[in-house]
């Protein structure tokens, strides 16, 4: 019995001995056998996969495979050969360098279909994804994810790992046989706990992505033929349990031109709504930082729209909502879609601070978006050439603050980049050339909303200081057009865009009329010093001129820096036919003082005379003006002017003069009258509303003194 005894354990001994050696010799066949049938199971023998080594300890649970593929050549074959009718939609192909498995449950594996481990460790995998389908936006979908996962695993029954590390991943998409459009490289992931069973399905797959997953990727590029796009990421981090996404760069080029649209450095997503963000591709988030860079808009008009729009691409996601945006030190650039080769608008040295934003979509209208958020801008200021290359544009610092309704600009100014002499070579008929600049811009009250959105400057008050050079010369052929309908409260309703200011103030201007005569060849100038006026009601909304239709203007000023004036001007801004009343005082003043304008511009010189007061007031219209005037003034005499030939001399006509002085009366009131002039003037339809002023107030003065 004994022996009997013996000889079995003998027997179970060198059974299992000789299990133990058969399994030695054959568990790598096994399992590879294994993890082949799995992955024909679950692929229905469309994919194959294949390894070069592998090294297993089953008792502790570990393994270690070497360059693993998994692919399909079937599928291949077809892809190539165009023969993609009812193919799947998407072609996996895989290499992994190496996986490693440690605290596997093997004998679970091979027996149970299941997969158990504490960690799992892909080291340096290459994954291609090629899209069969139609040509779709750039994504990578939660179908992907679970289908390339199903052909990893062939549907285990459960799945349950610790931890998983990916290391130094490489990701490729394309579409058919075209080269990758997308493509990442140096991905890092670290996913916990993952869980896969019967309580646990696939579709669960994506849910580690949102709650458990980190990820990093060192460059990201995305090219989009269709948009002409290329986008590239450097430096992602993904942190689904910290909800942020951080970007160290973002660069997206325009393909066509060359252009880099934007440039930003060190962006920041935090609060992330990681649900949105990997199953639906939305970014909804609480705050987007970024350090800031080079940031591009286009504009232009829509079908059908009378106003141009600023439009942000936006190919990275379906749809965007963040609360808050900070955004640093850039560079923005204001492209013409219309013209992609015109220079950008460029606006330097932008910050902006949001809250409250609206979602932002392909296409989004940037002004619309900053218009519905509490914000503020500031800007270093921008410049630009004028189409007909004449004049630059230079804004200066900028600031808005809707949360503050507020608005200001350090200065705005048009400057000639050519001569006068230059100007007037150009010409060929009688035109302005302007030299403008207005300092301390700002808007108080402003309904900054409506700026952005509807296009509509409304504001409690508007102040700023003009300084303005014009000059002219009336040497050249004058212009025969038609300047009917030019009034300044007609060209204000023409205007775009709308706007209601209920005050205007301007603070300490110049402005300086510089002409070279026709007669003379010699050039005069005209300017107002300390010009201070207020403007009410200034508009060109309808609604508004509804309820008040007269913009009042009061003005004082020094005239050649020597004598007072101040004025009312009266503009009814829903007349049909230019109506105005302007009422004024000037004086008094040395009249020889005004010489170095009425030398060169009439052609007359004051050898003598003291302006006491001159008071006017007109009415006038499209056609003319009329009105009365009053002007005191004593010990005056007159000597007119010829022109010798000599740029440099005007000469003095003597019998004319003598005659001038006789006939007209050198002061008033005389022999106990004071005498009133009418002042009318019919226009110069050539002629500007200025025009017509001065020389209707020329008119009355040249009446007072005959």
């Amino acid at each position: 019995m004994k022996n009997l005894l013996r000889y079995i354990i003998v027997i179970i001994l060198a059974a299992a001995a000789g299990g133990i050696i058969w399994w030695q010799f054959n568990k790598k066949g096994v399992i590879r056998n294994q993890i082949e049938k799995a992955v024909a199971r679950g692929t229905d023998s469309t994919y194959y996969i294949h390894y070069d080594s592998s090294r297993i300890d089953e008792i502790a649970g570990n393994a270690v495979f070497y360059n693993i593929v998994l692919q399909s050549d079937s599928l291949q074959q077809q892809l190539y050969t165009d023969d993609t009718a009812g193919m799947a939609r998407t072609i996996f192909n895989v290499r992994i360098e190496k996986l490693s498995i440690t605290g596997a449950n093997i004998p679970s594996f091979l027996s149970k279909n299941t997969l158990e481990a504490q960690t799992i460790e892909i080291v340096r995998p290459v994954i291609t994804l090629i899209n069969t389908g139609k040509e779709e936006p750039v994504q990578f979908t939660a179908a992907d994810t679970l289908a390339l996962y199903e052909k990893l695993t062939g549907k285990f029954k459960r799945i349950q790992a610790g931890e998983i590390k990916i290391i130094d991943g490489t990701i490729a998409f394309a579409r058919g046989k075209k080269s990758p459009h997308t493509g990442l490289q140096g991905v890092y992931v670290d996913l916990k706990n993952l869980k896969i069973d019967s309580t646990r399905n696939y579709d669960n797959i994506i849910s580690y992505l949102v709650k458990d997953v980190r990820a990093t990727v060192k460059t990201a590029n995305v090219k989009n033929e269709k948009a002409g796009r290329l986008l590239t990421f450097e430096g992602i981090e993904y942190n689904a349990p910290g909800r942020f996404l951080e970007v160290n760069k973002f660069l997206q080029k325009d393909l066509r031109t060359e252009k880099v649209i934007i440039s930003l450095a060190n962006s920041r997503v935090t609060g992330l709504s990681t649900n949105a963000f990997i199953i639906n591709r939305v970014l909804k988030a609480d705050s987007l930082s970024t350090d800031g860079g080079i940031l591009g808009f286009y504009r232009g008009k829509k079908a059908g729209a009378s106003n141009e729009t600023l439009e942000i691409d936006n190919n990275f996601f379906d749809e965007a909502i963040v609360k808050n945006i900070r955004l640093g030190n850039t560079t923005l650039s204001l492209y013409n879609r219309a013209n992609v080769n015109e220079a950008p608008m460029v606006l330097k040295n932008l910050k902006f601070n949001a809250s409250g934003i609206d979602s932002i979509y392909t296409g989004t209208d940037m002004l619309k978006l900053i218009g519905n958020s509490n914000w503020d801008l500031s800007a270093g200021g921008f410049s630009f050439l004028t189409k007909d290359k004449i004049y630059k544009v230079d804004i200066g610092p900028v600031l808005l603050d809707k949360f503050n309704n507020a608005v200001s600009v350090q200065y705005a100014a048009l400057t000639p980049v050519i001569s006068e002499a230059a100007f007037v070579r150009s010409l060929k008929f009688q035109k302005d050339l302007f030299n403008l600049r207005f300092n301390n811009i700002r808007l108080t009250g402003a309904d900054v909303q409506k700026i952005i959105t509807d296009r509509e400057i409304i504001a409690d008050e508007l102040s700023f200081q003009p300084l303005l050079n014009i000059f002219n010369d009336r040497t050249v052929t004058p212009d025969t057009a038609s300047k009917m309908g030019k009034y300044p409260h007609q060209m204000l309703k023409l205007m775009k865009p709308y706007m209601y200011f209920k005050t205007v103030k301007i603070n300490n201007g110049n402005v300086v009329y510089k002409e070279r005569g026709a007669l003379s060849k010699k050039t005069g100038d005209v300017s107002f010093h300390k010009v201070n006026a207020v403007i009410s009601n200034m508009t060109n909304i309808d609604r508004y001129v509804k309820k008040n239709s007269d913009m009042i203007m009061k003005v004082n000023c020094k005239f050649l820096n020597m004598a007072n004036i101040s004025s009312v001007w009266t503009l009814p801004l829903n007349s049909p036919n230019g109506a105005f009343e302007i009422r004024g005082n000037v004086g008094p003043f040395d009249g020889t003082k005004l010489n170095p304008v009425i030398e060169p511009l009439g052609m007359g010189s004051v050898n003598s005379g003291n302006i006491k007061s001159y008071v006017f007031a007109m009415q006038g219209e499209n056609l003319k003006a009329d009105g009365e005037a009053l002007l005191l003034y004593d010990h005056l005499k007159l000597k007119l002017l010829k022109n010798t030939g000599d740029s440099n001399k005007l000469e003095t006509k003597g019998v004319t003069s003598f005659v001038a002085n006789i006939l007209i009366k050198d002061k008033n009131p005389s022999g106990g009258y004071t005498r009133k002039a009418d002042l009318g003037f019919k226009r110069v339809m050539t002629k500007s509303f200025f025009n017509l002023v001065w020389k209707s107030i020329f008119a009355g003065a040249k009446t007072s003194i005959k």
